[in-house]
């Protein structure tokens, strides 16, 4: 009989011991989970960080390169930029206007180049004719290079806007 008590209670204590081994390892893969639900969220966080770092300096730098070139003198002269961070590079667009050089006669220009390193990934100029309509004037220069290393000739401002946005989307 006594013995009999004995397996019982053994059998008991394994099953609690049992018992406190599962909730101990269910707690510890949702400690598990947690840790990395909390790692996930602090890298997308220190990467947000490190991206608007990366805008921030993108912008300052194509701030100042507008200005160091002289564009800012210009009446109807502006610039966007963007980092893209595929590419991981800052890209400055600069666009103009003249009506004042050449009386008659309006010209406008675009150019895409990286910000810091200067490299011109696309230019796109057009001008005016007397005698014609704005939409019977092709472009005077229209390429793209593509980050294949391609230089496409476009053939119209739309489709230099299109070509670009690969680097500034």
């Amino acid at each position: 009989m006594m013995k009999n008590f004995f397996l019982a209670l053994l059998f008991i204590a394994v099953v609690v011991l049992s018992f406190i081994t599962f909730t101990q390892r269910t707690a510890l893969h949702q400690e598990q989970d947690q840790v990395r639900q909390l790692n996930a969220k602090l890298e997308e966080a220190t990467s947000k960080a490190a991206s608007f770092d990366r805008e921030e300096k993108c912008a300052k730098q194509a701030r100042e390169e507008y200005r160091s070139d002289g564009w800012e003198k210009r009446e109807m002269a502006g610039f966007t930029n963007h980092f893209n961070p595929k590419l991981n590079k800052c890209f400055m667009e600069i666009q103009d206007t003249d009506a004042k050089s050449s009386p008659g006669t309006i010209f406008t220009t675009k150019t895409l180049s990286d910000a810091f390193e200067g490299k011109v990934y696309g230019n796109y100029s057009w001008g005016t004719q007397k005698g014609k309509k704005y939409w019977e004037v092709p472009p005077l220069e229209c390429d793209v290079v593509l980050p294949t290393g391609e230089k496409k000739i476009c053939h119209s401002s739309d489709e230099f806007d299109e070509l670009i946005k690969v680097y500034v989307e």
